[in-house]
């Protein structure tokens, strides 16, 4: 079965439950989404992609407006260009004493 750019999957059961699936191409072997919210971009087998629909595991929502599925598919291929790595930002480390504070002088006695 061929399965459209746009569409939009739920994830009911397994590692994966909770997200939700956009697809973004179909190719001969896979199904190309962005899994949501996480951001990751995945690789589902059609036979997998297939066997989990027709037995409840994943279930269409929706076909996303354009508009959305433009910032989706540029996520995706974001996620592409950085070989599916998350780009860490270098913030400097927040250095803190571990002595104890020092008490306020009592001005009154």
């Amino acid at each position: 079965m061929s399965y459209c750019k746009r569409e939009l999957y739920a994830v009911h059961t397994g590692d994966y439950a909770g997200q939700l699936f956009a697809i973004i191409d179909d190719t001969k072997e896979f199904v190309h989404c962005l899994s949501l919210p996480v951001m990751e971009n995945i690789k589902v087998p059609k036979e997998s992609f297939e066997s989990g629909r027709n037995s409840n595991i994943i279930k269409f929502v929706e076909k996303l407006p354009r508009k959305i599925y433009s910032v989706v598919e540029a996520q995706y291929k974001a996620n592409e260009n950085s070989d599916n790595r998350r780009q860490q930002f270098n913030t400097p480390n927040i250095s803190y004493s571990e002595d104890a504070v020092e008490k306020d002088q009592d001005s009154f006695g």
